[in-house]
């Protein structure tokens, strides 16, 4: 049943009005959504206190703790609105006159906005400047009475609301009464009379002694004795009103339990416990604006849970249903062969009586008497005594049968025989004998036993059918309202973001702005920075609460994720990227120099990421309920870090490799050819040149120290003057290169495989050059790079750990020794990087930038439990209770149940791709009725916003149609 209260009155107006102003005059607006095309929230911030103000046109306005559902793209009335009031001060709020119409006031003066909210008949919504002309509102209307335009650059009729007016006297109340209709109820008399609604005068007429329910004139009502108890009465009551703008009331929300005692239904709330109230179950909260947000949050929730409640009624009783049709069936069986047995015994031990009446009926039929003739013989013979004749009941000529009365002569009482006393009726053929007849009832019996065996047998498989019915129409009903009930959006997905295949979360930024915050709040001790070296590359994170190391497989993932949305997408071209730990990022600029928005500095050095293909994915991440510990355990190995490459990975790294050398050799061999044929004097003029450049770019970099010319002290200071520098790697051979050369061809991305040169052999034609080039190809590479590469590539050997350790030694040594120089030394600044290149800072506030370590246990243990509840791999047994989708690198994607790659390029529209891929989905044989229904509530505008920007093409089969 719905609720009996869905609307406010003016008393609890007058309460949520004085809750608002207490609790939000004079904070500002930070933001404001759209739940729907009637339902408005509006979000404020002070350092202690961030609430919600909720809007329905015609309906209510409260503020609101609940996590309201918001849409991901706003209304037009929504952008209305914050283009006018995001930012401005809440000045005042107040209801106009005594009718449900609230004003509020952002801003002061002429830069004011008036918000004008309607709660009465359909409602509306109006936004208005500082002289009440209309900007924007959910609904144009003109009034039926005065006929005013409520449409944009209309003037809000302000001045036509209904004042306030004091209680009537008693004399004008008592003319009302007997100038009212005989027989007619007071409430609808008095109510709209009077400012505070029918639950208050409910409590004034119990008070005044007097049938709240059923008070009317001339019956329960006198007037000239009732008037003035009722009237006194209500003077009392408009002290209501006078508490309610003190905004000091308490909130009831009176409810009914319905099926198990968990389940409660509300029917009405009230700013005050009236008399009527007493006596129901209720719920007491501190705020009236508590309770009302309490009442409208879970009206929804119980209507679904109501229906689910119904239809397990429905379901339960069709059962019971059919049990019941079955045990009559098997009861009408029982009686009828227990009838047949009686009438065969009775015929046995009446067995002379039956000959004769059989035999006089058939010799009057052998005489041809005509029927009539016959019926009047029977009437003579039982006349005059006849015994025979007084057993015959009738003669059924047109079926040859005569009906007999018979007795039990013995009547022992036996379970045959329960009437003895009693005659019974039964028809035997006139064809056949006594005993003949008898048989027949035996033979009926028999049959009906054998019936009796059937329908048995048959209503327990009807039985079990039927349960078998029930139970899928409970669980129907119950994944139904899984499907229906909305899905709580989780912290992340404001981001860009997946799961790794480790299990780690990856987030990434939508825009400059987001960058910024996602950098700010969201990059902790222990988490890495990823970023590719592109402009309008997003900034990515990989969130490590533990601290542990991060395998290079998510590392590879979240660069690949800052790949794909950059300008490489577009240009449909791998591009490299790299990462580095949390404290390298910061906002601090160098002496004399302006970092401007969305720039950012990376300080020391950056580990650059092998290339990949631009292979991205969108698949379907399903949430069970967390408290099934079996799901939990049977998803548990799904996303388990892995440190190491199996042999699965090598084999997969390697063939991609393989392939991608294969090409590049033939590039590379045509080059040679190519450089063999230039003049040594070419080779001396491209070394000229480059380091011209390099010295250019030294010169023009003001916190960049001249290069040393002595080798070994260039080696010596390379951290610390140059900590943008890296160090790449020709097979084994290291060469220095710093990032002011040239940049290596786009084309190139791979290492060649290079046989090592001895140092003292003079170098061949064209080698030098070919040795140029891939210096600076690969001059981002450093050893750590080299080693996974080579690992990757299976050719690392026992050796690679080895090398690694001795790697790591050095990279210790080179730290201290830096940290000597830097003491005897003026402090080097590395170069601020380019405000296209990406767009991330920390804040330099520690005090924001730390969590608190209870908080941030707490939200360790929040991630943790809620990624142990999600799945890619969905199966029959899981109690999935949502789906999200997901958009991440391919790679990502392997074991996910469903799921589509996605590649640059391509014609059609991101919405119609993803709608063909959920259809695609959908089709699958192995999905289950819960994974089907789950995906149809996918809505591709949230998928869409995750996919790259730029064109997409969807790789699905080519039996799926894109219409």
């Amino acid at each position: 049943m719905p609720a009996k209260k869905t609307r406010f009155t003016t008393l609890d107006l007058k309460a949520c009005i004085a809750a608002v102003r207490k609790r939000f005059a004079g904070v500002r607006v930070v933001n404001i959504y759209d739940v729907d095309n009637k339902t408005y929230l509006i979000k404020f911030s002070k350092p202690d206190d961030k609430g919600v103000l909720l809007i329905e046109s015609g309906i209510r306005i409260h503020t609101t703790e609940f996590d309201w559902p918001k849409g991901l793209i706003p209304s037009g009335f929504a952008m209305k609105l914050r283009k006018h009031l995001k930012s401005r001060r809440l000045e005042s709020i107040e209801q106009l006159g005594m009718d449900r119409i609230i004003d509020i006031q952002f801003g002061s003066g002429e830069a004011a906005y008036h918000l004008i909210v309607e709660l009465y008949d359909k409602g509306n919504i109006i936004l208005t400047d500082f002289n009440y002309v209309i900007l924007s509102l959910i609904r144009k209307r003109t009034d039926a009475t005065t006929d005013e335009r409520f449409a944009v650059n209309e003037k809000y009729p302000i001045e036509g609301v209904k004042q306030p007016e004091d209680l009537l006297s008693l004399e004008k109340f008592i003319e009302i009464l007997k100038n009212a209709q005989p027989n007619e109820s007071i409430k609808k008399i008095l109510n709209p009379l009077l400012p505070f609604g029918s639950a208050v005068l409910d409590e004034c007429l119990l008070k005044a002694g007097l049938n709240n329910e059923n008070s009317t004139l001339g019956k329960t009502f006198n007037i000239e004795q009732d008037a003035p108890k009722l009237h006194e009465q209500l003077i009392q009551a408009m002290d209501y009103l006078k508490q309610a703008d003190t905004g000091e009331c308490k909130g009831y929300v009176t409810y009914r339990q319905e099926g198990s005692a968990s389940l409660l239904s509300y029917e009405e709330f009230h700013p005050f416990l009236f008399k009527q109230l007493e006596s129901k179950p209720y719920i007491e909260l501190p705020t009236f604006d508590r309770a009302v947000d309490e009442f409208f949050s879970k009206l929804e929730a119980q209507r679904v849970d109501g229906q689910i409640v119904q239809k397990e009624r429905d379901a339960l009783k069709k059962l019971e249903n059919v049990k019941k049709d079955h045990q009559k069936r098997l009861d009408e069986l029982k009686s009828t062969q227990n009838e047949d047995v009686r009438k065969a015994y009775l015929i046995e031990i009446n067995a002379d009586l039956v000959t004769r009446a059989m035999a006089a009926i058939n010799t009057a039929v052998a005489n041809q008497m005509s029927w009539p003739e016959i019926e009047e013989l029977v009437d003579d013979a039982k006349q005059s005594g006849d015994p025979t004749a007084r057993a015959i009941h009738s003669i059924k000529f047109d079926i040859n049968h005569l009906t007999l009365l018979l007795r039990d002569p013995f009547g022992d009482g036996s379970d045959i025989e329960k009437n003895a006393g009693a005659p019974a009726k039964i028809d035997v053929d006139l064809s056949l004998t006594a005993f003949a007849n008898a048989k027949r009832y035996f033979d009926h019996k028999k049959q009906s036993s054998q019936k009796q065996m059937r329908t048995l047998e048959a209503g327990e498989k009807a039985i079990k059918s039927a349960s078998k019915k029930t139970n899928e129409l409970l669980k129907e009903v119950e994944r139904v309202a899984t499907v229906t009930k909305a899905r709580k959006v989780f912290w992340f997905e404001k981001f860009y973001w997946f799961i790794s295949s480790d299990n780690y979360i990856v987030l990434g930024g939508r825009d400059q702005q987001q960058n910024d915050l996602l950098v700010k709040r969201h990059l902790r001790a222990g988490d890495l920075y990823v970023h590719a070296d592109l402009h309008g590359a997003t900034s990515v994170i990989i969130k490590n609460p533990t601290g542990n190391e991060v395998p290079p497989r998510t590392l590879q993932e979240a660069g690949l994720l800052a790949c794909c949305h950059s300008a490489a997408w577009e240009a449909k071209v791998p591009a490299p990227a790299y990462w580095v730990k949390h404290d390298q990022v910061s906002k601090t600029a160098p002496t004399g120099e302006y970092i401007t928005t969305g720039a950012f500095m990376i300080r020391g050095k950056r580990n650059y990421l092998p290339s990949a293909p631009l292979n991205f994915g969108f698949a379907l991440l399903f949430k069970f309920d967390e408290s099934d510990q079996a799901a939990i355990d049977r998803h548990g190995d799904e996303r388990k870090p892995k440190t190491t490459l199996d042999e699965q990975d090598l084999k997969q790294a390697s063939n991609i490799e393989t392939q991608e050398s294969i090409a590049e050799t033939a590039l590379e061999l045509s080059d040679e050819e190519d450089d063999e044929n230039e003049p040594d004097e070419q080779e001396k003029e491209q070394e000229q040149e480059g380091e011209q450049t390099v010295e250019d770019n030294q010169e023009s970099a003001s916190n960049a120290p001249a290069a040393s010319s002595s080798d070994d002290n260039e080696n010596e200071d390379d951290t610390s003057a140059y900590p943008d520098t890296q160090l790449t790697y020709a097979e084994e051979k290291p060469v220095k290169v710093d990032n002011n050369q040239k940049k290596a061809p786009k084309n190139q991305q791979k290492p060649p495989v290079v046989k090592p040169t001895s140092a003292n052999q003079p170098l061949k034609r064209g080698q030098r050059t070919r040795l140029k080039k891939i210096k600076e190809k690969y001059k981002d590479q450093d050893e750590e790079d080299r080693l996974v590469r080579m690992q990757l590539l299976g050719s690392a050997g026992n050796e690679a750990k080895k090398k690694q350790q001795q790697l790591l030694q050095q990279q210790q040594q080179q730290k201290l020794q830096n940290k000597e120089n830097r003491k005897k030394k003026e402090p080097a600044q590395s170069r601020p990087q380019s405000s296209t290149t990406a767009s991330a800072f920390i804040d330099d506030d520690e005090g924001e930038q730390q969590e608190d370590e209870e908080e941030k246990a707490k939200r360790l243990s929040e991630d943790a439990r809620l990624l142990s509840t999600l799945t890619g791999q969905p199966v029959a047994d899981d109690p999935l209770t949502n789906v999200i989708g997901v958009c991440a690198p391919w790679v990502t994607l392997n074991n996910y149940k469903y799921k589509v790659k996605v590649l640059p390029g391509g014609l059609g529209k991101k919405g119609k791709n993803v709608q063909a891929a959920l259809k695609f989905f959908a089709m699958d044989r192995t999905a289950t009725q819960l994974e089907k229904d789950l995906i149809k509530i996918v809505k591709d505008q949230e998928v869409s916003r995750n996919l790259p920007s730029g064109k997409v093409k969807f790789v699905l089969p080519s039996y799926v149609k894109l219409k």
